[in-house]
């Protein structure tokens, strides 16, 4: 039996399995994390395969067993449970669905609906000049609005444009993940402020990129419903989405070339 430590926002998780390879999965994507030890702390799992199939399963405390059909679920289900549970143990920080990035000692959220871009423009952002802290989730510390890395593993639907995925991205059925070694640009595990947010939108027949300055209200709203928790917060998290509205500038941004694209978002730093 093998075992994985983690340490993530001060929160102790152990994994454990009879396998190599998917303790190498665990490594990929959350490799910034790991701490010595084999405390189970605050969560537990164990995962293996299932013999003579392409099925894997997960098990937590109580008996709690997840299953998944190819190596793609596993990878899926795995990272939503972990950042569900920490969602639900770290309720101090609100939690947007989104990547944050840094610059110049500030930190750039882009935030968004599924498949509107965010992780095409991080990637391509991350090679222009941007530091990464976390992609899919930006928690935000209320108290000191600043953003609390969370740096695993990059996670793209598909091979983005002109900067080239690396050959040891690890590639499944649903998406592709780029190891944070792997990644051309430094890695933090330090908060930053943070200082602007995109909404970032997407449209084949989008010629040019373009940003679009939001009102404190639309701000708020967009903020509000790319938000992961607001149910742990105070009037059901529309009081923190304001006071993060208030706090910074944010954006529409409507993407289009790649390279247009991060030139525009450099301008903002």
């Amino acid at each position: 039996m093998q075992s994985i430590c983690l340490r993530i926002f001060d929160k102790t998780i152990l994994i454990e399995s009879h396998s190599k390879m998917l303790m190498q999965i665990v490594k990929d994507n959350y490799g910034q994390f790991i701490v010595p030890g084999n405390n189970p702390g605050d969560l537990y799992y164990l995962i293996e395969p299932v013999e003579n199939t392409e099925q894997y399963i997960i098990k937590k405390e109580n008996n709690v067993v997840i299953p998944c059909e190819d190596m793609g679920m596993f990878v899926f289900n795995l990272e939503k449970d972990i950042t569900i549970t920490l969602e639900l143990l770290c309720s101090s920080l609100y939690f947007m669905h989104g990547a944050a990035l840094e610059k110049n000692g500030h930190v750039l959220v882009l935030t968004g609906h599924s498949g509107a871009g965010k992780s095409t423009t991080t990637w391509g952002l991350l090679h222009n000049g941007f530091n990464y802290l976390s992609d899919e989730l930006a928690p935000v510390n209320l108290q000191t609005m600043q953003v609390t890395p969370y740096p695993h593993a990059v996670c793209l639907k598909k091979a983005p444009p002109l900067y080239p995925l690396p050959e040891a991205t690890l590639k499944t059925s649903r998406t592709m993940h780029v190891p944070v070694n792997l990644l051309p640009c430094d890695t933090y595990l330090e908060s930053f402020p943070l200082k602007k947010i995109l909404i970032v939108e997407y449209a084949a027949e989008n010629t040019e990129p373009r940003l679009t300055k939001l009102s404190q209200a639309e701000a708020c709203m967009n903020i509000y419903t790319n938000g992961l928790n607001q149910l742990a917060h105070d009037n059901d998290g529309l009081a923190a989405a304001s006071q993060i509205a208030a706090h910074c500038d944010c954006y529409r941004l409507d993407a289009a070339q790649l390279d247009r694209t991060c030139e525009l978002i450099n301008h903002l730093f």
